[in-house]
């Protein structure tokens, strides 16, 4: 299997996030609308940089099975052209340790070792950004969020 041919695998996927901070995105994502905070542009930029927010403080928080998860958008809709998936793809390969494989192994799998990777790839996405959600949801739910133009950035810089 190609390098283009396993991320093509990635890119069909639809990850999931918990029902518990779906109002978030309401308030945190522009859908063609204003709100009362900064908002990001579209939905799946919120998910990316809460998936980076989770790396970040290293909060990696499992998905309740069945009803309490709701899937997301596939990867390939998130506006394919965007660098945002490229870099979360290069951040992922840099964790393939974490994840649980070998990109020298990568190319002798057989399809069903690759959907395991796959779906262990898809769960470390999840996870990450459920956590970096929870965070945005707490800081939202105490009233911390600073409403100004660089929340966004001022949250990062606040880890660092």
């Amino acid at each position: 299997m190609t390098s283009s041919e396993f991320r093509e695998m990635i890119l069909k996927k639809t990850p999931k996030y918990s029902v518990s901070v779906e109002y978030i995105f309401e308030k945190l994502a522009n859908k063609q609308g204003k709100g009362e905070f900064s908002q990001f542009g579209p939905l799946y930029e919120l998910y990316v940089y809460a998936f980076y927010l989770g790396l970040k403080i290293g909060s990696r928080i499992e998905l309740a099975s069945g009803s309490n998860a709701k899937k997301f958008v596939e990867i390939a809709g998130w506006k394919s052209s965007s660098p945002l998936i490229d870099f979360l793809l290069l951040t992922i390969f840099s964790r393939s340790d974490e994840i649980g494989f070998e990109w020298n192994e990568l190319e002798d799998m057989e399809e069903k070792e690759l959907a395991e990777v796959v779906r262990k790839i898809i769960t470390f996405i999840e996870e990450y950004a459920y956590g970096g959600l929870d965070y945005l949801k707490n800081k939202f739910d105490n009233g911390e969020l600073d409403n100004s133009q660089y929340l966004f950035v001022d949250l990062l810089s606040d880890l660092v």
